[in-house]
């Protein structure tokens, strides 16, 4: 007796399509957290500019962690069920993930003033005809994944979820008739001529020079 092969429904081709995605998300995130990895010296002294260049991997890892978890206009699917994709989370890896989703809805990806961590002071400065004030502003560079085992523990954390992604992936997959997917944005931002923006800031950034008497 032949059987029929199984034929992807429009519900499961949407959310092969938003795993894809998240699968995506997460491979930025690894990587972004790798190379966090390979650039920190636990025993360095860094600058605050240093300090600032390590955030951003930091904060790549984050953001593109949590858009697999965040809702997001779009789609049907619009967040990850590890449910779903048949992972099952130690109560110490719930703890870390939900850290992760946290830091990125608090912190990384909007400014909540409950987790900010910026300070202002007024400097004072005498000088002839009066006092010039100005705003000193300091701002918290600290890592929240400098250390080691914390970020092998994230490592071992996404690596599991991508392969319970992977697996889900390849099940949606075999019910496809064509051979490849392919998602591309449904918008298109607009197109700048960025030499001419440059060329109009120059121009405005002249005529608001102050003229001097000799000239």
């Amino acid at each position: 007796m032949e059987i029929d092969n199984p034929t992807i429904t429009n519900d499961e081709r949407d959310l092969l399509k938003r795993l894809l995605i998240a699968y995506a998300d997460l491979q930025m995130a690894l990587s972004a957290i790798t190379f966090l990895g390979e650039d920190l010296d636990p025993e360095a002294k860094y600058s605050k500019i240093e300090l600032r260049r390590l955030k951003c991997f930091e904060t790549t890892f984050i953001v593109s962690y949590g858009r697999a978890f965040t809702k997001s206009k779009g789609s049907r699917y619009d967040q990850v069920s590890l449910r779903g994709i048949g992972v099952k989370l130690s109560a110490k890896e719930r703890a870390l993930h939900e850290l992760i989703v946290g830091l990125r809805q608090k912190e990384y990806a909007h400014s909540d003033e409950s987790f900010a961590h910026v300070r202002m002071d007024m400097m004072h400065i005498d000088i002839s005809g009066g006092t010039f004030a100005f705003p000193h502003l300091q701002f918290n560079h600290g890592l929240e994944f400098a250390e080691l085992y914390k970020r092998l523990a994230t490592m071992q954390l996404m690596h599991k979820i991508m392969d319970g992604l992977l697996n889900t992936i390849r099940g949606l997959a075999e019910k496809l008739p064509e051979s490849f997917v392919y998602v591309e944005p449904s918008s298109k931002p607009t197109e700048v001529d960025y030499r001419e923006m440059l060329a109009e800031s120059a121009s405005v950034a002249l005529i608001d020079q102050p003229i001097s008497p000799d000239t």
